[in-house]
Order: C-alpha cells, then structure tokens, then sequence
C-alpha cells in the first residue's frame, strides 16, 4: 500500500469516489474530521483538502502503519501539523462529540462476527450531533478470497447489511451504494476461477503492472473516474466490489 497509494488506480479512483460522494452528501466545511485505519497516510494529505491539517486525525491500530503514515505524512510542508493516535475501532481513544467528519475504509471487515456492531457504536459515539460518516467495506461474502486472506479480510458485505448495521447504531442513513462496479464482471470471474480451482495465490489483487500492461492502469483508473461522475450526479451503483454507506448522527 504505502508503495502503490499515490498513483496506483484503484487508490486514486477509490479517492476520486470517496470525494464524488463526500462533495454530495457532506454539506457543510467538517471542523474535525478522523480517519480510523489511516493506514500509511495519503488519505490524510488527501482530507487536509476539506480541512486545516490540524484539524485532521488518524487513528490505526497498527505501529507498523502509523510509523510509515508518520514517513507520508512528512513529505508534505504541513505533515508536522496532523495528529496521529493508535487506536482500536471498537474502543476509540477520543472524547464523545469530538468529530464532525469520521471515515473508515476496509476496516469493520477484519473485525470477528458481532464486533461490527461495537464499532459502528463507538464511531457514532466521537461523532458531533449533525456529523457524519462515511463508511466502505469489501462487498459480496461469495466473493470471498485469497485476497482477503492476505487482507485479514473474515466479512464482505452487502450494501443493505451495512445500511441495517448502521441505522441500528443510530445513524441517519443519507446514502449507501455500491462502488468498483465497471470492472466489477472481470473481478467476479477472476476470483470466482480462483476458487473454483483452488487456486489460492500468495498475492494481493493489488500489485503493480508489469511494464507490457501499464496501459491498464488508465484503462481501470477512467472507469472509476466514470464511476465517479456517475455518483456526483446522484446515481446509485446497483452492485460492485466496495459498499459505501454515508450516515449522519441526529441533530439534538
């Protein structure tokens, strides 16, 4: 990840997404925002766009993530000014209310059955009255992989079950859809022939494009940017590799 994020087109066109969907839904300038499972840290440059960096907070669980989101973070001239804490999702280490904007990608997925529900509690908890949340998970349990093994991956979902999770956490649900939907025919057959043949693999689905097929990059990266322009005119993806819900805490 902390080699491919910046350029790689499932990062840029999952960012480009993300900001279709944000520049939507999330109305008002966020005072605070917090992103829990930053990772290695360049979707926190990426935030400081809708917010001063000392206004922006990563939280992960991971050393490891956070010593290289610390090294992202320090090619930028504002990086010093962004917080960093460890942190678990179901045991957040901040005040209630403390959150106009909280973010989570790719993390309610590695969490043991039921722990989901926890998280989605102590997200709503740090969240302001009126603020909101954008949260993404890996879709489909079918589709289930090596992929996800490498990942720590033990749930896929459905764009109705996060919808469902979120509302019984006290969410207002604004939006929920499906994402990566262009591509998504050639990623089902792709993992489906995998499984079926037993064929496990020791890699990712991410890796870099050897030099003879680096033309995919921009092929793959436009049909996320299509997808994009698709969100931000309102449209909702009936099926595809991510579900993304957006969820507001009421207004008291």
């Amino acid at each position: 990840m902390h080699a491919l994020e910046s350029d790689y087109w499932w990062f840029v066109g999952m960012r480009e997404i993300t900001g279709a969907l944000m520049g939507r839904h999330v109305a008002l300038k966020p005072r605070r925002i917090l992103d829990i499972g930053c990772g290695t840290g360049i979707n926190l440059l990426w935030m400081s766009r809708l917010q001063r960096p000392d206004q922006v907070v990563g939280c992960d669980f991971s050393p490891t993530a956070l010593g290289l989101c610390r090294r992202t973070l320090s090619s930028s001239a504002a990086g010093a000014r962004f917080s960093l804490a460890r942190g678990d999702i179901r045991r957040l280490p901040f005040a209630a209310k403390s959150f106009d904007l909280v973010t989570t990608s790719e993390v309610l997925d590695i969490l043991a059955p039921g722990e989901d529900d926890a998280a989605l509690a102590d997200l709503h908890r740090v969240l302001r009255p009126g603020g909101m949340a954008f949260v993404r998970v890996p879709a489909y349990q079918w589709l289930l992989s090596s992929h996800d093994t490498l990942f720590e991956t033990r749930h896929r979902y459905s764009a109705g079950e996060i919808r469902s999770k979120m509302e019984a956490a006290g969410f207002r649900v604004h939006a929920v859809t499906y994402a990566n939907t262009l591509l998504f025919p050639l990623a089902m057959t792709q993992r489906l022939l995998r499984k079926w043949f037993g064929i496990a693999g020791g890699k990712t689905d991410t890796q870099p494009w050897p030099r003879w097929l680096a033309w995919l990059d921009t092929l793959f990266r436009t049909c996320l940017a299509a997808e994009a322009a698709m969100l931000r005119r309102g449209w909702t993806l009936p099926f595809g590799l991510s579900a993304i819900c957006i969820g507001g805490r009421l207004p008291e």
